[in-house]
């Protein structure tokens, strides 16, 4: 009998109608611009070629400068990309206790050399904008808003991705809306957007690759869900932890040659694009959900949930806690990580602890620190009151005993 497995975030379900192409034909950019006011967007085959072609398209207008800042804490995809394409890495630390830039460290960083900084919107929260904006504008650097993770949330009542120069989301599994991954790309600057949809369009067409995305998308559709999740996720999940490789348990274990360049499927985007219109009903079932169990969460001694500001607007695809001492998040992982509970890691290295990554040898203890105490608990749908109260519990009873 398969146990049941909650996914690890908040996914948007295909249904098996969305899967018929004759029923549909939606244009999957059109319906992104009307539902989140940017502009149609270019579409890719991944949020990571998204960010492949926002760099070139700025290198071709800046030649000159090299550098990419991103923060120390963020997915091994986003550096691997960077280099794949010959432009260099720079790797700024966190400030203490949080995924945004150590602003200090930012600006003694940034220089006439600084192409972009990657400004990274985190399950969904909104990073310090405009601060990073004041330090970019002193070097003449372009802000990419990596908005992977953050489809449905707002910034100052507009999507992320329009207050820096490019914005890009993501179409991964796990991201909300799904393509069997994808990329949504976009910029406020006409001219600017005007070279972003010409450059995806030049993208090549590789149907092996096609070929397989397809078949994990009707995977997706038939598997995504509790009583299946398991065969699809779980039982890897579970067998990387049994050889404590936490890297392969998160999906984290990439090289450049997991980065294909090639278009979006018709197909593929058709099926998204039918899904389109569930989405705002998904992120406010999301962001009430959330902020319920995030307000129960802050009660708890030794735990910080983050969660919006003021003038920020969640999508909440998984809630993400940092405590006090790495020891309580291993005690809180080793409890609940295995037991399909939607408890698990988001990325579980700072960037230059990975292997594919040790050649950039920056010091960054704040985003090793993060790495080693942060942890995340899904906001599926899937997730019920009763079993939220079993995590619930347990991280309040290990926490309460190191009260």
């Amino acid at each position: 009998m398969l146990r049941k497995e909650i996914p690890p975030t908040d996914g948007l379900p295909i249904l098996w109608k969305d899967l018929l192409p004759w029923q549909h034909k939606t244009n999957l950019a059109n319906a992104l611009a009307h539902l989140l006011h940017i502009p149609v967007p270019a579409l890719t085959c991944s949020g990571t070629v998204a960010l492949i072609i926002a760099l070139k398209t700025l290198q071709s207008i800046h030649p000159e400068k090299k550098q990419v800042i991103i923060p120390a804490w963020t997915c091994p995809l986003v550096p691997l990309a960077i280099e794949k394409i010959g432009l260099t890495v720079v790797l700024c630390d966190v400030k203490k206790n949080s995924f945004d830039f150590n602003l200090t460290e930012l600006a003694a960083k940034s220089s006439a050399n600084t192409l972009a900084i990657l400004a990274t919107h985190i399950a969904g929260l909104v990073c310090n904008l405009e601060a990073i904006k004041h330090i970019a504008d002193q070097h003449r650097a372009f802000i990419i808003e990596d908005a992977a993770q953050a489809m449905g949330a707002q910034f100052q009542g507009q999507s992320v991705g329009l207050y820096g120069d490019i914005g890009f989301f993501s179409l991964a599994f796990g991201k909300g809306l799904t393509s069997a991954e994808g990329g949504v790309l976009f910029s406020k600057d006409p001219e600017l957007h005007q070279k972003l949809n010409k450059a995806s369009l030049d993208l090549p067409v590789l149907k092996h690759w096609e070929i397989k995305r397809t078949v994990e998308l009707l995977g997706y559709t038939f598997l995504y869900h509790p009583s299946t999740l398991g065969l699809i996720y779980g039982h890897s999940l579970r067998a990387a932890l049994k050889k404590h490789d936490d890297i392969a348990a998160v999906g984290d274990d990439f090289d450049q040659d997991d980065i294909p360049v090639h278009q979006l499927g018709l197909w593929r985007s058709r099926v998204a694009a039918a899904a389109v219109s569930r989405l705002p009903e998904h992120w406010l079932k999301a962001q009430t959900q959330a902020k319920k169990r995030i307000e129960r969460l802050k009660q708890l001694p030794h735990i910080r949930v983050f969660e919006e500001s003021t003038d920020h607007l969640s999508n909440f695809p998984f809630l993400l806690l940092l405590t006090d001492q790495a020891e309580i998040t291993t005690a809180i992982l080793d409890a609940l990580w295995t037991h399909g509970l939607g408890v698990t890691k988001l990325f579980v290295r700072a960037i230059s602890q990975y292997p594919a990554l040790s050649h950039l040898k920056e010091n960054t203890p704040e985003a090793n620190s993060f790495a080693q105490r942060s942890l995340s608990i899904s906001n599926s749908a899937w997730l019920d009151d009763d079993t939220f109260d079993i995590i619930y519990t347990t991280i309040k009873k290990i926490v309460e005993t190191d009260k």
